[in-house]
This record gives C-alpha cells, structure tokens and sequence, in this order.
C-alpha cells in the first residue's frame, strides 16, 4: 500500500514537469494545484499508527504549501508574489513543529556551516534588493536555514530534502529579487522538480519515524 500510494505523486509530478518543458501552461497550473494532494494522500491512506507522531504537523505543512502553489493563481499580479511567500512560510513553520516532533541526531558540524553560508549568501545577495520586503525575507530566510537545518537531523533522506528546499526556494528569491543571475532557460522547471522532491523527502522523514525504532536526539 505504501508504495502504491506514492504512484499518484509520480504521475503528477511528471505531467507538470512536462508541461513547464513543452509550455502547456494551463496544464503546469492545473497539475500544480495537485502536487501537494498527491503528497498528502501518501500520508492519508496509511492507517495512523503508520503514519508518524508528527503527521498532523506534516499535514498542515502540506496545506501551506498547496496554498502558496495555488493562492497566487488567483491574486493579482501585485499581491502574488506576498502570497506565494505567506502559504510557503507558515508551511515551513509547520515543517520546523514536525522535525521537532520526532526524535534526531544533530546534524554533522560540516553540513550546518555550509547550511549558514548558503543563507548568508542568498540574504546578502537578495535583501539589498528586496525594499520594503527586506524584513520578510530575512525571516522567510531564517525559516528556510532552520527547516533545513533539523531536516539534516534525520538523515541522509532529509538532508538531501532539506538541500533540495534550499536549492528551490533560493532560486525562487533569486528570481524575485535577482532575475538577471539565474537568466536560464528552464529555471522554473529546476524550482519544481527541487520543490516536490523536497517535499516527497520530507514525508518520507515523518513516515519512516516509528516510536519503536526512532533514535533520540543525542545531547
């Protein structure tokens, strides 16, 4: 059952990719909007001993970002880009309640270095650009290092989802705020594929977390 539920994930993902690449652009929208269902159902189908302790959090992390997916479709064009960031930070606020919810490890020294240097980076080369959004995005900033930064506490599996969330979301500020230092054709294709494999990873955390086997966080 718990592979079979990831199908739907797979099959959305690839439509929507295929259409950012073939510029089906109504097709992209449409398939956005259910990007984060499909994720959900993975949680959902599973009984509930299955799914985790922090799945509810996992959940509303999930909502979040259905929202910032789908909200700025139909805002105008002003106020898109403050929803996209609204529904994108209360779900990392929620994904920072589920990692906490679930027993770790501290992330190896080497990773959150690189993890600070990255976020210095990326606020260092977009605030400047950011005007009266600049508070926002240091917060949006902090969110993204601290998801990431407990993420890597799980593992290889969520190390790698929250380097994919960095990846993604710093392309999406880049844009914002730098458009003319990621000037590439199919940069949007690169911020989902990042986006949903983040995402994928991080369920994957709150599934494979089982009280019986689940290692405490060392002090």
């Amino acid at each position: 059952m718990r592979a079979v539920s990831w199908l739907p994930v797979a099959a959305v993902t690839l439509i929507h990719l295929i259409a950012l690449v073939t510029g089906a652009d109504a097709l992209a929208d449409w398939t956005q909007f259910l990007l984060m269902p499909a994720l959900a159902v993975v949680l959902l189908v599973l009984p509930r001993s299955d799914r985790g302790p922090a799945w509810p959090w996992a959940l509303g992390a999930l909502a979040g970002s259905w929202v910032g997916d789908s909200l700025p479709k139909v805002m105008p064009e002003d106020l898109q880009f403050i929803a996209m960031v609204g529904g994108f930070a209360v779900a990392q606020a929620l994904w920072i309640v589920a990692f906490t919810r679930t027993p770790r490890h501290r992330p190896p020294l080497a990773w959150v270095l690189l993890l600070v240097v990255v976020a210095i980076a990326l606020l260092a080369v977009t605030v400047p650009s950011a005007g009266v959004l600049a508070p926002a995005v240091v917060v949006y900033g902090l969110l993204l290092l601290a998801v990431a930064y407990l993420a890597a506490g799980h593992g290889l599996v969520g190390g790698l989802g929250g380097a994919l969330f960095v990846a993604s979301d710093g392309l999406i500020a880049l844009g914002a705020f730098r458009p003319e230092l990621v000037d590439w054709s199919h940069r949007g294709l690169v911020v989902m594929a990042t986006y949903v494999a983040a995402q994928a990873l991080f369920v994957a955390v709150i599934l494979r977390a089982r009280p019986s086997r689940a290692v405490a966080l060392t002090r």
